[in-house]
């Protein structure tokens, strides 16, 4: 759990950065601000997206490190 911290709190300031700059550009231009559900809806998306990227990453070191045990074998 400790290890995963970092990568926790990383995606926890990536998400409210991307929050606030998608409210920005939404207030710009529809000329007002996002309210609460959308904020909401961005913020679902957002978390469903980079649980899509953790778990392609995830899955590429696990190959990796299942292919260097394997080679190391032979």
């Amino acid at each position: 759990m400790l290890r995963s911290l970092p990568y926790i709190a990383l995606a926890a300031a990536a998400i409210a950065a991307c929050l606030l700059g998608i409210s920005w550009l939404m207030s710009v231009w529809l000329g007002r601000h996002l309210g609460f559900g959308e904020l909401a809806v961005a913020c679902v998306l957002l978390l469903i997206v980079l649980g899509g990227v953790l778990s392609v990453r995830r899955s590429r070191s696990r190959r990796k490190i299942e292919d260097m045990r394997d080679s190391a074998l032979w």
